[in-house]
């Protein structure tokens, strides 16, 4: 393998162990097999004699690599979506490069069997049944203590991080799937308009787990109870909000001024409405097509009238919010 080839898949066994000279592998996680790219592993360990290959991974190193990734997600603050932020690393920039980190913790061992034991390692736990009195210890401990999972953890015999992971899991009792009922729309809607409100006057950061708009997201998924974050952000960023943004088309204070400009009008139909009208430096055609791809998520309300959707989206996207949006924009990111 040569520096900067493209990252390759391996198989491992479920205590680590790494055969040698083996093409098309795969990573098996307990019945399943997936195959598991490699990110960041620039083969820095090439010529080193020195690590150790080939052997299982002893408890003792089980449990510094867990430590190290939770010291890692705490380190930089990452909060309650750190684990899934460092496993899945690809998909989160803010992360990239965290395992060069976190292997470091065994410098023994090769990056690559780090890398895919701690893998192994979180992934399988997820697989792992609970039992209900276990479910019922984690719940009332989180209703006296908090999150400081360590005392606890160390009771269940478990690690802490696996125990954080399966509160999340948990903590929902009326989580829903599928499809979202209008209500959890407007909730979701009113949830991030009081979180916009909130930081008007906070400094906009770049980083520390939070996305776009540093939205944080646990806590609306808290609020909201029917959803978990991941759902949540999914919602928001890939329906909700509109891809015109990213493509410069379109701002998001765009859409408090779209439906502001609309509800002014009081227009009984889309044929009364001067398209061109009604947002600076925006055409006609960008702002209907916006227009088409909110009354897209109103449910039932779509069959409505004109000015009912109007009066709908209005009870959304608050056109008295435009100002406070626009003063979130502005602001510049610090890091």
């Amino acid at each position: 393998m040569e520096n900067g080839s493209d990252d390759l898949p391996v198989e491992i066994d479920s205590n680590g162990a790494t055969p040698i000279n083996k093409s098309n592998k795969k990573v098996r996680f307990s019945d399943q097999v997936e195959v598991f790219l490699i990110p960041g592993d620039s083969n820095t360990e090439t010529g080193e004699e020195n690590l150790v290959r080939g052997k299982r991974f002893t408890h003792e190193e089980d449990e510094i690599i867990k430590d190290a990734v939770f010291d890692y997600i705490e380190r930089h603050v990452l909060g309650e979506e750190g684990l899934d932020m460092v496993l899945n690393c690809q998909k989160h920039s803010k992360v990239r490069g965290c395992w060069k980190e976190i292997v470091s913790a065994l410098p023994h061992r090769p990056y690559s069997a780090v890398y895919l034991r701690a893998q192994i390692l979180f992934r399988r736990s997820e697989n792992r049944k609970w039992t209900q009195e276990e479910c019922d210890a984690i719940i009332k401990y989180q209703q006296e203590h908090g999150n400081k999972w360590t005392v606890l953890a160390e009771e269940l015999g478990k690690h802490r991080g696996h125990v954080l992971a399966t509160w999340n899991r948990i903590k929902l009792k009326h989580r829903r799937k599928g499809h979202w009922s209008q209500d959890e729309y407007q909730k979701l809607f009113d949830l991030v308009n009081i979180d916009l409100q909130s930081k008007i006057f906070e400094q906009k950061r770049s980083k520390y787990g939070m996305l776009r708009d540093n939205i944080c997201w646990t806590a609306i998924s808290n609020e909201l109870s029917t959803r978990r974050y991941t759902d949540c952000s999914y919602k928001w960023y890939s329906q909700l909000t509109s891809r015109m943004v990213a493509q410069g088309e379109w701002a998001d204070a765009d859409d408090y001024r779209l439906i502001g400009g609309l509800y002014s009008l009081d227009a009984t139909c889309m044929e009364d409405v001067d398209w061109d009208g009604l947002i600076e430096d925006r055409t006609g055609d960008v702002c209907r097509k916006r227009w088409n791809q909110m009354v897209l998520h109103i449910g039932k309300h779509g069959h409505k009238s004109f000015a009912e959707q109007v009066e709908v989206l209005a009870q959304r996207y608050c056109p008295h919010l435009l100002e406070a949006r626009e003063d979130w924009d502005s602001k510049s990111r610090v890091p």
